[in-house]
């Protein structure tokens, strides 16, 4: 099963980019920022051991949408979703009939790669950006965060001009996360079910919302 935390840090970087002619010289990572409101993908996400090692390799679909509402949810190997609304996180994974729930704080995402899609007024405060150049068909761009306790080493985005291709986040343990994306569709009308959890009967619910509220009282 997938690291929630590190999807928190990856989620809101799956989008595409407008075209930008060649003639201009644009940064690429403004150019990804621009006029989103929406994005629908499927991904392939495959992590990868110190040693180039496969270690896991799953399918899904995304949806995302402004401010801070996304719908992540693998279909194979497993099946399991996580899901916000911008204030409650939902993390089912229905092999184990789970369900937990959180509350969402848009605070938790300031020092992730969640402030570059969000466009974050702090992002060069958190994050040394480096330009790579093209490697293989792709612009890509590099994210180092300044805090040294992130979970995570760098953060690569490749670009081929008209949309995000491809990311690949290096862990502290030397692991690589890689993600392909395919049949993006940015700033498309997405239903506002797609963003809440309807509680399946006969799971074992973990609410950790009443719990904070125990521990503040």
């Amino acid at each position: 099963m997938p690291n929630y935390k590190l999807l928190s840090v990856i989620i809101f970087c799956v989008l595409s980019s407008p075209f930008v002619s060649a003639a201009e010289r644009v940064d690429p990572l403004k150019v990804f920022l621009k006029e989103f409101k929406t994005l629908q993908a499927d991904f392939t996400q495959t992590l990868l051991s110190e040693d180039g090692e496969q270690l896991e390799k799953t399918t899904g679909t995304l949806y995302l949408q402004q401010p801070a509402k996304f719908n992540w949810h693998y279909k194979e190997p497993y099946i399991q979703k996580i899901i916000t609304n911008g204030e409650v996180l939902w993390i089912y994974d229905e092999d184990l009939e789970q369900l937990t729930i959180r509350n969402f704080e848009s605070d938790m995402i300031e020092r992730t790669p969640a402030a570059i899609i969000l466009g974050n007024s702090k992002l060069e405060q958190h994050f040394i950006q480096v330009d790579l150049g093209n490697i293989e068909g792709f612009k890509w761009v590099e994210l180092t965060p300044r805090d040294l306790e992130a979970q995570y080493k760098n953060i690569r985005i490749g670009f081929d001009v008209k949309r995000l291709g491809m990311m690949i986040i290096t862990d502290n343990l030397g692991q690589t996360t890689r993600i392909d994306f395919t049949d993006v569709n940015k700033n498309a009308k997405l239903s506002a079910e797609l963003f809440n959890f309807d509680v399946p009967a006969d799971v074992d619910v973990i609410d950790e919302r009443r719990a904070a509220k125990t521990t503040e009282q």
